[in-house]
C-alpha cells in the first residue's frame, strides 16, 4: 500500500479460461481445470458473448468463495462497478 492510500488492495484469485473447439459444431468455454462453463454454437459464438460468460462465471466463483476470502463487501462493490461499466 502506498502512502496516502486509505483502502487496502485485495488480491482476487486468478481463474484462467480456455476455448474447447474439439466439437466442430460447439465452442465450449472451460476453466483452467477443464470444468465446463458455457457452450456456444460454433457459427454464432462472439468474443463478447464468450467474455461475458467468463466474467459471469468468475463473479459467481468469487461470490461462492467470498466468505473464505474475506471479500464479501469488496465483491459486492466490485460487481456493481463492473455492471455499470458494461451497461
Amino acid at each position: 500500500m502506498r502512502k496516502g492510500e486509505g483502502v487496502e488492495k485485495k488480491m482476487l484469485p486468478k481463474f484462467d479460461y480456455y476455448i474447447d473447439e474439439s466439437d466442430s459444431d460447439i465452442v465450449a468455454l472451460r476453466r483452467q481445470d477443464g470444468s465446463f462453463v458455457a457452450a456456444f454454437s460454433a457459427r454464432g459464438a462472439t468474443r463478447e458473448s464468450i467474455a461475458e460468460a467468463a466474467k459471469e462465471d468468475y463473479f459467481k466463483l468469487i461470490e461462492v468463495n467470498a466468505g473464505s476470502l474475506n471479500l464479501r463487501e469488496s465483491n459486492d462493490q466490485q460487481r456493481k462497478s463492473v455492471r455499470r461499466s458494461t451497461a
